[in-house]
């Protein structure tokens, strides 16, 4: 395909994508898959490491249901 341009001189749209395409295939075949494997698991090991706090838990809603149980018993008066 012949780079087109539009009335400002700058490269069309289609023309564009072909080269970010075309970069994208050079930076994916460069990569070792060896190495892309161990990349892709430390990218994961940091991201579970950047997780909130893990509120729906089992052990978390136990916890949370003994402190509702405590708060209602208190709060009922014996008639």
């Amino acid at each position: 395909m012949t780079p087109t341009t539009n009335a400002d001189g700058e490269n069309s749209a289609e023309d564009s994508a072909d080269r970010s395409a075309c970069e994208h295939e050079r930076r994916e075949l460069a990569w070792h898959p060896a190495a892309r494997w161990q990349v892709i698991q430390e990218t994961i090991r940091w991201a579970e490491s950047q997780s909130t706090a893990r509120r729906n838990t089992p052990r978390a809603c136990i916890e949370r249901e003994r402190r509702l149980r405590r708060q209602l018993g208190e709060g009922q008066s014996l008639g």
